[in-house]
């Protein structure tokens, strides 16, 4: 049997979660957003399901333009509801996110032509929407949803969207 690379400190504990955070894999937010979980929501570490991928939960709105993404995104995330018996799901996108700035992806060629509305107002726009789609898969769950940006004193808050 090969050496192992690391060993824990502590043991194994396999605690029970009710909840699912779907967030951006932003390393630069990240820190913040389980700082978020953990201070304000009041989830301890490791008592809470995290799917974390670039752009966060947007990918529930990618039904036309990206659909096998759209059709992953969803199964996780009934998966891990059912599986898991996860009662609430937090979604939570934000500011300048790379995944919504990109051009190889729609959202932002449509963002081009989105007359008066600002990538922000987009982002919170579809974090009411992601809301809805979460909602639509039928699973039974409360959903909340949270945008993070710098606030002027360079810190970063979360703002409930629904």
């Amino acid at each position: 049997m090969p050496e192992p690379a690391y060993i824990s400190e502590r043991p194994l504990a396999e605690h029970e979660s009710t909840v699912l955070v779907i967030c951006c894999s932003s390393h630069v937010f990240l820190p913040y957003t389980q700082e978020f979980l953990e201070k304000h929501v009041g989830l301890e570490p490791g008592r809470y399901d995290l799917l974390a991928v670039p752009g966060g939960p947007q990918f529930l709105l990618l039904t036309e333009y990206l659909p096998k993404f759209a059709w992953a995104g969803q199964r996780w995330v009934k998966f891990l509801v059912e599986r898991h018996r996860l009662k609430r799901v937090i979604a939570i996108s934000h500011e300048d996110c790379a995944w919504y700035s990109d051009d190889r992806f729609i959202p932002q060629v449509l963002q081009r032509f989105g007359v008066g509305r600002s990538l922000k107002d987009r982002q919170r726009e579809d974090l009411r929407e992601i809301v809805q789609a979460l909602r639509n898969l039928g699973l039974p769950i409360s959903v909340e949803a949270y945008y993070a940006e710098k606030s002027p004193d360079e810190k970063v808050r979360f703002v409930r969207e629904a």
